[in-house]
This record gives C-alpha cells, sequence and structure tokens, in this order.
C-alpha cells in the first residue's frame, strides 16, 4: 500500500537530522530493476511488502515497507495458555521499511525498524560503518570498542568509557586481535548534523552506520554525498591503523565462496604446498599435553594416530574425497584427543575437523588466512608489522648455548637427554597437575640452572608452534601464580637435580623457545606459518608483561650420516 505523500510536519517543528542506520549496496546498479534485485525478494512475495517507485530531492529511489508477522500472536503465548488457561488476545507486528538511493556511482539503503531485514544480505558491503568510522571519528573521543581474539576460544569483550577516552587507552593486542565496532565522536565534518548543532555526535560502526543524517531530502543527499567523499579521500587516522589491518570475514561475504574454493583445492594437493598447517585449536591447548593419541575422522574413514596429525595425513585422508567435497568431508569430521594410547579416554572434545587447519590464500590484492573455522582479511602493513617484531625476537641472542640436532636424535625426548649433558636438566613430559590445571602442564623440557625455562619442538612445519608458544604462557602464568604448581616444581627439579640453585619463591625470570625445523631449514619469518608468528608474539608479549624475559633460537639440523 503506497504511503501518503501529505503527511509531513511543518517546517517549523521538522527535525533538522535524525539517528539513522545506513548500509552501503554493492554489485548494485542504479536502475529501478537493479534497485528491486539487492532486495530480499520473500518479503514482497510471501508477505506483501509494497515495492515503489519514487523520487527523493529529485533522485530517483525506491522504498519498501510493510509488517512482519501480521496477524500472528507470538510463540510465548501458548507457554502463558498453559501455565494459566489464558491465552492473551495479542499480536506480534514488527514493521520493516528500506529506502535505496543512489548517489553517483554508490547506492545507499537506509533502513527503518526492522528494514535490515529486507535487503538482500549478500549486497551489503562487508564493513562500511567501520570504515567510515575510522575515518570520520576522533581517535580521543572514543566511547565503546568491540574486540575478539583470532582464535576459537571464543572470547569477544566490548570495552566501554563513558566519556570517551583516546583509542589506545583500550585494552586492544596490537597482533592477533580483530576490532569488529567502534562507538565514538563525530571529528569536524560538512554533515548537516555538524552544521546546525552544537551537540556532540555519536557514530557507530561495523557493516551498518549509525550516525545522524539530515531528516530533509536535500539534507539527506547531501550527507551521503559527504559520506562518499570521506571514504574516498581519507585514509584512517594513524591511531587507528593498527585495528584498521586486519578484517574477518562474515558468514554471507561472497568472498568467502571463492576462498573455500581456493582451499578445497589446496587440500586436494598430492602434498604439502606450504600454504596449508595443521594447528591445534585454542579450546584444545591446555589438553594437549597429556594427549597421547589423537582420533580422526574424514569422510568414511576413522583413524587413530599416535601424535598429532600432519598435513601430510590430513592430505592423505582426504585422498578419495572429490574435488568440491573435501573442506565439506573435514567440516563433518573430526579431532580428538585421548590421554591414552588405545584411544578410549577423550581428553577433548571432538572439535571439528575443519578448525584444525589454517592456510594463507591470496585472492586479488589481498591476503586471506583460514584459521579455525574463520576467514581473515590480511593488510600487507600488518604482515610487514608481524614480520618486524618477529624478526627482532629471532635475531637477539639468546644467551643459551643448545646442542645442535644431530640425524641420531629421532624424537624430542632424545633430544632432551642429549641437553641434559650439558647441564640441563631434562623436565620433558612431567606433567604438574593442580587443582588449577587438573589436565596437567609441562613446566619446561629443559631447565637451565640459572632457573631458564626452555621449551623445545621439532617441527614438520611451524604449525605446531602455536602449542609451543601457549605452553609457555601457561607454564609462567602457572609458576607465577599457582603456589601448589611452583611447589611441586620445586620438588621435581630437587628430585632430578639435588643442589639445583632453584628456591621456594622461584617465579620465572626468562623464557627460552628452542625451535629446529625437520626441512633442514633456518628458523626465520620466511618459514614460519604467520599464525604461528602472531602466536610467539602473542606470549611474547603476556610474558614480558609478567616481567619475564623472552628469547627465540633456533637449533640446526645436522646430518650425522655423512
Amino acid at each position: 500500500m503506497p504511503l501518503d505523500p501529505t503527511v509531513t510536519p511543518s517546517p517549523a517543528t521538522a527535525p533538522r537530522t535524525r539517528r539513522s542506520t545506513l548500509y552501503l549496496l554493492r554489485d548494485t546498479g542504479p536502475s529501478p530493476a537493479d534497485l528491486r534485485a539487492a532486495l530480499n525478494a520473500r518479503y514482497e512475495h510471501d508477505h506483501s511488502f509494497a515495492v515503489e517507485d519514487l523520487t527523493v530531492g529529485g533522485a530517483p529511489a525506491l522504498l519498501c515497507h510493510g509488517v512482519i508477522g501480521h496477524h500472528r500472536p507470538p510463540d510465548w503465548t501458548s507457554a502463558v495458555h498453559t501455565l494459566t488457561g489464558r491465552k492473551p488476545p495479542v499480536e506480534n507486528r514488527t514493521s520493516a521499511c528500506v529506502l535505496l538511493l543512489p548517489v553517483a556511482d554508490d547506492v545507499f539503503a537506509l533502513t527503518f525498524g526492522m528494514g535490515h531485514l529486507l535487503l538482500d544480505q549478500s549486497r551489503i558491503s562487508p564493513g562500511f560503518g567501520f570504515d567510515f568510522v575510522l575515518r570520520a571519528a576522533q581517535p580521543d573521543a572514543i566511547r565503546q570498542v568491540t574486540h575478539s581474539l583470532m582464535d576459537a576460544r571464543g572470547r569477544t569483550d566490548r570495552s566501554s568509557a563513558a566519556q570517551g577516552q583516546h583509542i589506545r587507552a583500550f585494552p586492544i593486542e596490537e597482533y592477533g586481535e580483530v576490532v569488529s565496532r567502534l562507538v565514538g565522536t563525530l571529528s569536524s565534518t560538512e554533515l548537516t548534523i555538524g552544521k546546525h548543532s552544537r551537540r556532540t555526535a555519536q557514530v557507530a560502526g561495523t557493516d551498518a552506520l549509525k550516525i545522524h543524517l539530515g531528516a530533509q531530502p536535500e539534507d539527506l543527499l547531501h550527507d551521503l554525498r559527504q559520506i562518499r567523499a570521506i571514504l574516498a579521500r581519507r585514509s584512517p587516522a594513524p591511531e587507528f591503523e593498527a585495528i584498521a589491518r586486519v578484517r574477518p570475514l562474515k558468514n554471507g561475504d561472497p568472498r568467502r565462496s571463492a576462498l573455500e574454493v581456493r582451499l578445497d583445492d589446496l587440500l586436494g594437493a598430492s602434498a604439502d604446498t606450504g600454504s596449508l598447517a595443521l594447528a591445534v585449536p585454542a579450546t584444545c591447548l591446555d589438553q594437549e599435553d597429556a594427549a597421547l593419541s589423537y582420533q580422526v575422522k574424514v569422510g568414511p574413514i576413522r583413524r587413530l594416530m599416535p601424535s598429532l596429525p600432519g598435513t601430510d595425513d590430513i592430505l592423505e585422508l582426504l585422498d578419495g574425497i572429490p574435488p568440491g567435497r573435501r573442506l565439506e568431508a573435514l567440516t563433518a569430521g573430526y579431532i580428538q584427543m585421548h590421554r591414552d594410547e588405545e584411544g578410549t579416554d577423550p581428553v577433548s572434545a571432538q572439535v571439528k575437523a575443519h578448525k584444525w587447519i589454517a592456510a594463507e590464500i591470496p585472492l586479488g590484492s589481498s591476503r586471506y588466512f583460514h584459521h579455525e573455522g574463520r576467514w581473515f582479511e590480511i593488510g600487507d602493513q600488518y604482515l610487514e608489522g608481524i614480520r618486524s617484531e618477529v624478526d627482532t625476537l629471532l635475531t637477539a641472542p639468546a644467551g643459551c648455548p643448545l646442542p645442535d640436532w644431530s640425524a641420531d636424535l629421532a624424537t624430542e625426548e632424545e633430544y632432551n637427554l642429549e641437553a641434559a649433558k650439558r647441564g640441563y636438566l631434562c623436565l620433558d613430559r612431567q606433567l604438574i597437575r593442580t587443582a588449577l590445571h587438573p589436565h596437567g602442564f609441562e613446566a619446561a623440557d629443559l631447565l637451565a640452572e640459572d632457573g631458564t625455562l626452555v621449551h623445545v619442538k621439532q617441527a614438520a612445519s611451524s604449525a605446531p608452534l602455536s602449542h609451543l608458544f601457549a605452553q609457555g604462557r601457561i607454564s609462567a602464568d602457572a609458576l607465577r601464580n599457582d603456589a601448589q604448581a611452583r611447589a611441586e616444581f620445586v620438588r621435581r627439579v630437587r628430585e632430578g637435580r639435588p643442589g639445583h640453585p632453584v628456591g621456594e619463591d622461584f617465579t620465572p625470570r626468562k623464557v627460552v623457545y628452542a625451535i629446529s625445523l625437520k626441512s633442514g631449514k633456518a628458523l626465520t619469518t620466511k618459514n614460519l606459518f604467520t599464525f604461528a608468528q602472531v602466536s610467539l608474539l602473542q606470549a611474547a608479549r603476556a610474558l614480558r608483561a609478567q616481567g619475564i624475559n623472552v628469547s627465540v633460537v633456533g637449533i640446526p639440523s645436522v646430518d650425522t650420516s655423512a
């Protein structure tokens, strides 16, 4: 039913601006047919929503409006009837409206009520509102930040400041954390709100932009043109550059389909291409030390493995899966850790197998990462920042002499025992269990005479290293803050090395990560998977924040057969 155009507020009482929700549409042309194609057609077909071609301020536009759930009682009325014998005579009536406005080469969608439901979700430009806030908000007047770790721990934090504060005051990690929503105060702009009001204008950005826009047609079109100009001519403020470098892709993002096709192709490779890695999900890190076997199910095959499966193991299981179905097979399958070699005593849940797969995939001019079931777009500056900081860690002297990894040392246990001949105490696989750590943690592989904790790993790829770095954090935190863990650690040290100078009040002062790549390659940022580097930086910063020195040393692999 068309709206009555004659009912309008008088110019004297009409507000100059209105708090609005705005989207930018992509792959949408300005013609009436193109605008209609950007709508979710089922609301017109199934709910009799009205769709009207009209003009706003002399510009062509499209309006869609209607009521959702007309004459339908809410779901809760049946529960009330069961409890009381009475059924309240109420109805759910949710109104929704969207106005599509072409401006130059762009099409904006102004939504009212539940109007966002009326849009074809694949047409919504991801991060539009967030990108605008990065360019138009004051860095020192941020009211709210929503940020989450780039892993599967599910931790999402929303930090608020009633009066607004500088973005640097919010607890955001520079690497490994994604900011998904910003709420702040507009800086000086040519928007209608800035010209006709002295009050502070708040703006919030995700995919949508919540902002005061002109309430009159001419003012609204002016504001949309200004928004286009701000996005086109400005870069994010320098204070925002760090959080602008990583963007998670949402489920409806069309780039996901292309990326998943490429990932499926990588999973069909006959050998590890270097673009894939298998990494322990964060939800399993606390239990990994106790795992003695891994139950892996991919497609129709279920296999028990005595150690963490490698990329080649997963590729082998996928060998019989047809192209286009490999990623689906991983999503339907799982990997589960067990604390016994027979695979009968689970120590973790059955975690979907695709969440154990990490991948780096270029697409167009950008680089994307699949990590624990999620896709992330990574900017070049972000990668450069990671590599620069990791390079500093890799090249700094560790002051921790260790033997080379000769070919006759087949396992980490053999290497650690060899290192013990050089004065280190071997603590490999000696789990410490406490009330706070019931599954147990490994304090270190080696303990130096001066109390340095050395964590050792030989890796066919860099994927297992994320666990190594997390292990160092867990160990140091437990030995600093868990008196039961510290007492058990001291007891074991004195039992293994009577006369060792470790004291009852032992506190970790230095952690060394000692790494040998089976390929024989040197330990450099070129040979480390990107997310392993992110995990290293997170661990190093967390440890340093506790006053613990962190070093990384590469252990050369030496062939003694010649």
